[in-house]
């Protein structure tokens, strides 16, 4: 079992200390064998990135994530889902900073790719929506973010069924900006 692996279940597990040193550790032998310009590099700093922002540290998760984009983006181009994963990952940490605008941004550009490389009805589009609806949400523009949860569950339930976890999910988030809006009225 790799490094990686180990991570990635003491992440599971909640051992962030030991996920961290475990991602670490992967991120040397990385470096050391392939070079500081590979996908697997990118992909340890974003599970460190992980790691960080499971810590509340969102300035060390933003640094690693920012790493994993500039690699991902010189390793593949613009138009790569890895490259909307990386958009996608720093928009979750902007969000939980407070940064809409910069979240939203993000979540744009991930947007634009998925849409590109997987058309709209793709699991991956629906997420980007989601994040974006989430963005809207914060900004008290319920209209706007119910449409959104409300792509979010057409998507997930034409992929995964009406009953899966993530439709579930989308319907509630729908609801709660539609109660949302109309107390505000």
């Amino acid at each position: 079992m790799s490094y990686n692996n180990i991570g990635c279940v003491y992440f599971e597990q909640g051992d962030y200390t030991n996920a961290l040193l475990q991602h670490q550790q992967r991120l040397a032998i990385r470096i050391l064998v392939l070079g500081c310009d590979s996908a697997e590099v990118a992909l340890s700093y974003t599970n460190i990135g992980s790691v960080y922002e499971a810590q509340d540290d969102y300035e060390s998760a933003l640094r690693q994530q920012q790493k994993s984009l500039e690699i991902n983006l010189r390793v593949y181009g613009h138009k790569h889902p890895f490259v909307a994963t990386s958009h996608n990952n720093i928009g979750i940490v902007y969000l939980k900073q407070g940064r809409g605008e910069e979240a939203l941004d993000q979540f744009n550009k991930a947007l634009e790719i998925r849409i590109r490389v997987y058309g709209q009805d793709h699991p991956d589009v629906a997420t980007s929506k989601y994040n974006m609806g989430l963005v809207y949400e914060e900004r008290n523009e319920m209209d706007m973010a119910r449409e959104l949860f409300l792509e979010c569950q057409r998507t997930y339930s034409k992929v995964h069924g009406p009953g899966h976890s993530k439709t579930v999910g989308a319907a509630h988030a729908a609801q709660r900006a539609s109660r949302c809006a109309e107390e505000s009225v």
